[in-house]
C-alpha cells in the first residue's frame, strides 16, 4: 500500500509566504514521527507531498498513485476540511477524520453548541461585537471562529489591552478567560469510542497578548480514568472523529473544561512512539483498513 503524506506548512502550503521558523520546525518533526511509525510496517510504502504551485490542484493529482492519505494541516480558511474532502472524492482511505467533521470542529462556535448539548464542561463562547460593552473588570480571550493552536489568540485583562485590538476583518469569538492548567489529551478515535493515550501539560507565554506555547511535557500525570470518560463523552458527540486527535483543556479547582478538538495531529504525537511505545499509524491503519471492509 501506498501512503501519501501531506503536511501544509513544509510541503508547500505557503508559498507565497515566509513560513516561520517554529512551524516549519514543529510540521517537520511531525514528519518525521509518522514516517518512522510507518517504517517499521510491512509492504506499506510512504510519499511525501511536496506542492509546487497549486496545492490543491497537485494535490489531487498526487492522489491519482496511492491508496491512502494522511493529512496535517491547519483548520483555518477550510484547509484541512477542503483536503480531506479532495481525498473522499478520489476514494481512497483517509486515515484522518472525515470533512464533515473536520468543519463541526474547525467552527469552534459549533463545537462549543455541540459540547453544551451533550452536557460535557466547556467554555461560554459566542461572537465577538466590537459594539458591546464588555465587563472589563473581567479578563477575556479573543479567537477566531477556526483558528489553530494559540494563532491570533488575545488575552484581555486591563483596559489598556482592549484598546490595543487590532481591527478585526472577520468574525471571532470571545469567551471568558479561566484560570488554571493547561493540559491537553492524546487520543484514538473510531466508531463514537476513544481511546486516551496519554495527558500532556502545556506551558504557554503571553507576548503583546497573544498566547505562546512555550512547552508541552507529554505524559506527563498518569489517567486516574476521568480523562478517559470525558474522552469517551466526546467521541458520542462527535462520533465521526477518526484516528489522532488532540482535545485541548483548563483544569481548575472548579472543573476540568474542553476548550478545543483537534481532528488531526498535534506537537505532542512527536513524543509518543518515544515515550509510550504505541505505533500511532499502525492503529490507525487497521481501523482504516476495517472501516473499509
Amino acid at each position: 500500500m501506498k501512503v501519501l503524506i501531506f503536511e501544509y506548512v513544509t510541503g508547500g502550503g505557503f508559498l507565497d509566504e515566509e513560513i516561520p521558523e517554529s512551524l516549519a520546525q514543529e510540521g517537520q518533526m511531525m514528519i518525521n514521527a509518522l514516517i518512522s511509525n510507518f517504517a517499521t510496517l510491512p509492504n506499506v510504502e510512504t510519499v511525501l507531498f511536496q506542492a509546487k504551485q497549486n496545492v490543491f490542484s497537485e494535490f489531487s493529482h498526487a492522489l491519482e498513485n496511492v491508496q491512502a492519505a494522511w493529512i496535517i494541516a491547519p483548520e483555518f480558511e477550510g484547509i484541512l476540511e477542503k483536503l480531506c474532502f479532495q481525498v473522499e472524492q478520489a476514494n481512497k482511505i483517509l486515515l484522518t477524520s472525515p470533512a464533515k467533521n473536520v468543519a463541526k470542529t474547525a467552527n469552534k462556535l459549533t463545537t462549543f453548541e455541540i459540547l453544551t448539548v451533550a452536557q460535557i464542561p466547556t467554555v461560554k463562547t459566542e461572537i465577538f461585537n466590537p459594539e458591546k460593552n464588555y465587563d472589563k473588570t473581567h479578563e477575556w480571550v479573543i479567537k477566531p471562529f477556526d483558528g489553530a493552536g494559540a494563532e491570533n489568540t488575545f488575552l484581555l485583562q486591563t483596559e489598556k489591552d482592549w484598546s490595543a485590538l487590532p481591527y478585526f476583518e472577520k468574525s471571532f469569538l470571545i469567551q471568558p478567560h479561566i484560570h488554571g492548567e493547561k493540559r491537553s489529551l492524546s487520543c484514538l478515535f473510531q466508531n463514537g469510542t476513544a481511546q486516551v493515550l496519554c495527558v500532556n501539560l502545556q506551558q504557554f507565554g503571553i507576548e503583546n497578548q497573544v498566547f505562546k506555547l512555550k512547552n508541552i511535557d507529554v505524559n506527563f500525570t498518569q489517567d486516574d480514568g476521568r480523562y478517559q470518560k470525558l474522552a469517551t463523552k466526546i467521541a458520542q458527540a462527535f462520533p465521526d472523529l477518526f484516528g489522532y486527535v488532540g482535545i485541548d483543556l483548563i483544569e481548575n479547582e472548579t472543573g476540568c473544561f474542553v476548550l478545543e478538538i483537534n481532528p488531526r495531529l498535534t506537537t505532542s504525537f512527536v513524543q509518543i512512539e518515544e515515550k509510550l511505545g504505541v505505533n500511532v499509524a499502525a492503529w490507525v491503519l487497521k481501523a482504516a483498513q476495517n472501516k473499509m471492509l
